[in-house]
This record gives C-alpha cells, sequence and structure tokens, in this order.
C-alpha cells in the first residue's frame, strides 16, 4: 500500500487495476480508480470506466440539487418562487427542506427578477424567515460577467436566479436562442467547476386548449430543446388538478444527471404562511425514509462481514424487494457499499451480491 499523502487516504492496487480508498464512516471505501491516459494529436484518451470519481455527489438538496445548474419550471403563480425561498433559508440555516429533506448548510444569494422588493418583502416577513440569506434585485437582464464573478468568489454555495425569462433574455436574446442555450451551458460548467449549485427557475409553454396539466414533460418547457441538454438536473412543478388535499402540488424530475427521472413528490403547500413539506413519493417512500434504510443496509453489511443477494437484505431491513435494489444501487455508485456478479449459464441480466469493501 502507497499512502497518497493524507492520512484518511490511500492508493494500491486491486484486482490489477490501481485504485483510491479513503475512510468514509470509520469503513475503507473505493473512491476513486486512478487513470491510465494517454495523448493523441491534442486528445486526452483513457480507458472507459477507468478513471472517474467513483459516485460523488454533491448534493446540497439531497436528492433534489446538486451542484451545477438545476431548473425549476411552473407555471406563473404555481408558487415556485416561495418554494425556492423555503429552500434558500433550509440551506442558509442548516434545517430540513420541505420537513424532509437533508441539507449541506451555505450561504445563499437569491436574485430576484420576477417580482419586486415590495413583494418579495412582504412575502418574507409573512414566511417568518428563521435564517435571512441574501437578495439582489438588479435591472434586467443579469449581466453574465457579474453573475460569473458571484460564482468564482467562493460567498455563497447556493445561487437562486429568479427568473431565467425576466434576468437571462432580453431584446438580443431569448429562451428559444441558441445563444441562450449556449450561455446556460457556461453558467453550468462554471458552477460545476466552483462547486456551487445554481437553481433557475423557469416557465412552461401555454397548454392546448388550456387543458389542465395532469403532469409535465420535457417538452412543455419554453424556450429550445437544448436547454435540457445545458444543465445537471431539471424539477418541474405544477398543481395537481383532482387535489387529495388543500394546496396539492406535484412535482417531477425531468432527469438528466442526479435526480432520478420521472420521480414524483406530492406537494402541499400554505397560503397562510408559504410553508411546503412532502407528503408522498411515487416510490411510497419518503426523503427521511430512505435515509434511515440507507443506514440500516450499510450497518447491516457492516456486521454481517459478508456478501447479501437482494432478497436477503430487503427481508433482515424489513422493506421491499425494489426498495433494496434501489438503495443498494444509489449506495453502490456512490462508493459505499461493493457488489459481486453471481455467476450463470446462459444469458439474461446477472444478479448481484452486496457487501461493504473490502469483504
Amino acid at each position: 500500500m502507497i499512502n497518497a499523502g493524507a492520512p484518511d487516504s490511500w492508493e494500491f492496487e486491486f484486482d490489477e487495476q490501481p485504485v483510491q480508498l479513503e475512510l468514509v464512516d470509520s469503513q475503507p471505501v473505493v473512491t476513486a480508480i486512478v487513470r491510465s491516459t494517454n495523448r493523441i494529436g491534442g486528445l486526452t484518451i483513457e480507458r472507459a470506466g477507468g478513471g472517474s470519481q467513483v459516485g460523488k455527489i454533491n448534493w446540497t438538496l439531497q436528492g433534489f440539487a446538486a451542484q451545477g445548474v438545476v431548473l425549476l419550471a411552473g407555471e406563473g403563480g404555481c408558487g415556485k418562487t416561495s418554494l425556492m425561498y423555503r429552500a434558500a433559508e433550509s440551506i442558509q440555516e442548516g434545517d430540513l427542506f420541505l420537513n424532509e429533506v437533508e441539507v449541506r448548510k451555505g450561504d445563499v444569494l437569491v436574485i430576484q427578477g420576477d417580482e419586486p422588493r415590495r413583494t418579495a418583502e412582504n412575502k418574507f416577513r409573512r414566511m417568518g424567515l428563521k435564517q435571512s440569506f441574501s437578495i439582489s434585485y438588479p435591472d434586467p437582464p443579469l449581466d453574465t460577467d457579474a453573475l460569473s464573478k458571484v460564482i468564482r468568489s467562493g460567498d455563497f454555495s447556493t445561487i437562486i436566479i429568479d427568473s431565467a425569462t425576466s434576468l437571462l433574455t432580453g431584446e438580443r436574446q431569448e429562451t428559444s436562442d441558441e445563444s441562450f442555450v449556449r450561455m446556460l451551458y457556461n453558467i453550468n460548467k462554471l458552477c460545476e467547476q466552483q462547486g456551487v449549485l445554481a437553481i433557475i427557475t423557469t416557465h412552461l409553454n401555454k397548454p392546448i386548449d388550456g387543458q389542465l396539466r395532469k403532469t409535465i414533460t420535457i417538452h412543455d418547457i419554453s424556450g429550445r430543446a437544448g436547454i435540457a441538454a445545458a444543465v445537471t438536473d431539471i424539477w418541474a412543478v405544477w398543481r395537481d388538478p383532482n387535489p387529495r388535499w388543500e394546496n396539492h402540488y406535484n412535482m417531477i424530475c425531468l432527469g438528466k444527471r442526479n435526480c432520478r427521472k420521472d420521480e414524483v413528490w406530492l406537494l402541499q403547500g400554505g397560503d397562510e404562511d408559504y410553508y411546503w413539506e412532502i407528503k408522498e413519493t411515487s416510490d411510497g417512500i419518503l426523503p427521511q425514509e430512505t435515509l434511515l434504510q440507507s443506514q440500516k443496509i450499510k450497518l447491516l453489511l457492516t456486521d454481517s462481514k459478508k456478501e447479501m443477494n437482494l432478497a436477503e437484505i430487503s427481508k433482515q431491513i424489513g422493506t421491499s424487494y425494489e426498495v433494496a435494489r434501489r438503495i443498494c444501487s444509489d449506495l453502490y455508485d456512490q462508493g459505499l457499499i461493493n457488489r459481486t456478479p453471481v455467476k450463470k449459464t446462459g444469458r439474461g441480466r446477472p444478479s448481484y451480491m452486496y457487501g461493504i469493501f473490502p469483504i
């Protein structure tokens, strides 16, 4: 074993492949595979799967938003601004978002272009903010050079822009223009480089024949189709046309990198104080329950000191096979557990045994 220089990080050979180990919750886990690269004609070329960082998603809002640009789309009046104010409050305070979602605490800047200062301040008073975040009310369009300097400054872990339509467009640029897509791409790249989350609200195309929305797809988002490729993740929120409770809203992940595509969070909003919470999720397991089951699986595999299949894991922790499969897949992606394919004859999808590294 070769000490890489830090007391909690090492590099060594595993299965003839250089890997990096780090201590996570006092357990050694593989966090990276050392790259083997070559350069030809100015291009850096490497073996696929041989060098990417293992599974480290830098969530600011667990399961909802990681570093990079996250779009939140919705119609006017659907509550996305107050929802983002609550997200800003949770991040600034380090408290749960939507009463369920784990948060990485940090300083937040809201750049507000959709509502005037007086309206926003009245909303803050009604919200009874526990923690004050920073806010700016610039004249549109937003100076993107100034935005770049703010992202690079390191002063804020999260920047919320409300909205793309009011602040990132103008006489020379609309959301349907290729230049708008390139701008989003550049902001996204810079945020990822600097480890910053930028949440940008945006609007939807009007529904056909004025019908009430039953769901939202990527094609409902106002602007050029390439917008989806320029950002890290996209969520959309709408008021449920057949509410199961007062102020019933739905929020769906439309992809593409970190949040689980087509996952729906069923929300309840509150007009009295702009309170938001998750009531249900499409897979039937709330974020705090997912966190608890993840901890149970890691503890089970640590204590068992052997690999187990999904049927054994789901039975031991008292959850469904599908929930165990999803959580184990996520933990494997993050490098927190290991898996071994079960040898089988013939064709078909392999099954896996899961354990804590090293087995």
